[in-house]
């Protein structure tokens, strides 16, 4: 058979996903429309990084994230839920080419009955320049400055990395993120004050000691890497949101099972419990993990095989004005054509 296409890819990660009663334990009832509102943005030669996001306590909900690798120039998301995005896709094309570290895409609140109108999502981690003509092409030219000052202000082990824009809804905030250095996450993990200074440098005040000493005992227990989340307003001050993601850098899903329920991550998810941001629903995400290979026939005759890889990648612990919120599990559905 042919290479499936894109959007036929999607929909066979979202079933491996749902499959085995986790759609209506993970995903909820209104998980049918995350399986098809995404179907617009699988654009691209090559098949896009798709984040699935689920809670692990609470009403049951999926929402989605789709990030381009390399897209050609004329690229187009043919959805309501992204107008007026050609420019940022042929400047992303040609920028794409030169920097191979760039990533660029959509977030979906794909749990809303009527799909709201996308986030778009940019990732320049240490070219900083790309930022202002970024934020140029999608009309919002003010919002880089409020993501270059916080990176200028940012201390040691502290660096951003990406930032979330709400096009068309003016007060909203620029969500920003960065990758914790390992040795500033064990160092703040063993000292609240050191946190705390952290926080005061930068202009984060809604924390208390009970919310520090929590975010110490999670960097503690993160055994792997870990980024962190702002919130910036229009008017540069931050908001009363914060967030911790722990990676799992599981590249193969026969250990997934095994991390979660008794290796490195069972730690950090009996804490969650303990808090009460997740129950234990966890147990069956992990289940979730899958890789395969589909021999295919090119157009040109030739042989290849196309893999289909769905991997968890990070957990997510936030504060909302200093309450824990409940935790989200992110899985990476991604798939390429391989020679056979």
């Amino acid at each position: 058979m042919l290479p499936p296409s894109h959007d036929m890819v999607y929909q066979m990660l979202w079933l491996r996903l749902a499959a085995d009663g986790r759609k209506e334990a993970l995903l909820g009832a209104g998980s049918e429309h995350a399986r098809m509102a995404p179907i617009p943005f699988m654009v691209g030669a090559k098949f896009p990084d798709v984040y699935l996001e689920f809670p692990l306590a609470g009403d049951p909900f999926l929402d989605v994230t789709v990030l381009y690798s390399q897209i050609d120039p004329g690229t187009r998301v043919h959805s309501e839920a992204a107008p007026d995005t050609g420019r940022m896709l042929d400047w992303y094309a040609a920028t794409a080419a030169e920097r191979e570290d760039v990533n660029c895409g959509f977030e979906l609140d794909t749990h809303e009955e009527a799909l709201p109108r996308a986030a778009v999502h940019f990732q320049p981690r240490h070219h900083l320049d790309l930022v202002e003509p970024f934020c140029e092409t999608i009309g919002e030219p003010e919002k880089a400055q409020l993501y270059l000052d916080l990176a200028r202000r940012m201390p040691p082990g502290w660096d951003l990395s990406f930032f979330g824009l709400f096009r068309g809804r003016p007060q909203s905030p620029l969500r920003v993120c960065g990758y914790l250095d390992e040795t500033e996450k064990d160092a703040c993990g063993q000292d609240p004050a050191r946190l705390k200074a952290v926080f005061d440098e930068i202009g984060f005040c809604a924390y208390d000691d009970a919310m520090l000493s929590q975010v110490c005992t999670l960097l503690q227990t993160s055994p792997k890497t870990c980024d962190f989340q702002l919130d910036v307003y229009p008017d540069g001050r931050l908001g009363d949101t914060f967030a911790i993601d722990s990676s799992f850098k599981i590249e193969r899903p026969e250990l997934v099972s095994d991390s979660f329920k008794r290796g490195p991550f069972a730690k950090l998810f009996d804490l969650f419990e303990q808090w009460g941001i997740a129950d234990e629903r966890w147990k069956l995400a992990a289940d979730a993990a899958f890789a395969r290979g589909l021999p295919v026939e090119r157009e040109d005759g030739s042989k290849g095989v196309v893999s289909l890889v769905l991997l968890p990648q990070w957990v997510k612990a936030r504060w909302r004005n200093r309450v824990l919120q409940p935790a989200k599990l992110y899985y990476l559905g991604s798939s390429d054509v391989i020679d056979g």
